[in-house]
């Protein structure tokens, strides 16, 4: 799979992560990247069994098309499908974007 970085996930990892120094989750969003970037589409991402250890799953409700990923108990990545088609099958989606981290809505991490 491919992956896209927007410009607010590029910058919410300077302000979040980098310049916090935060080494832990650093190194967990390169162990994801490599993990997406090992699986041929999101279906066979969902199905790894690393997918678990990391917490990659489905948001519910208005944020239905995004997945998250959890880089700590307060601090997740969320990843968005890239598809002409939104409600394509998970086999024949083959890019994702880092779109944002959130560190706001999980409790103390």
């Amino acid at each position: 799979m491919k992956i896209i970085k927007s410009t607010g996930y590029q910058r919410d990892l300077k302000r979040k992560i980098l310049n916090k120094h935060k080494q832990e989750e650093e190194r967990k969003i390169m162990k994801i990247e490599k993990l997406i970037i090992e699986n041929k589409n999101l279906k066979e991402l969902l199905n790894n069994p690393l997918s678990k250890v990391y917490g990659i799953e489905k948001k519910k409700n208005n944020l239905d098309k995004i997945y998250t990923a959890k880089l700590n108990r307060k601090i997740r990545l969320y990843i968005e499908p890239k598809s002409p088609n939104i409600n394509l099958e998970l086999e024949k989606i083959e890019e994702v974007e880092f779109v944002k981290i959130d560190d706001k809505h999980y409790g103390e991490g």
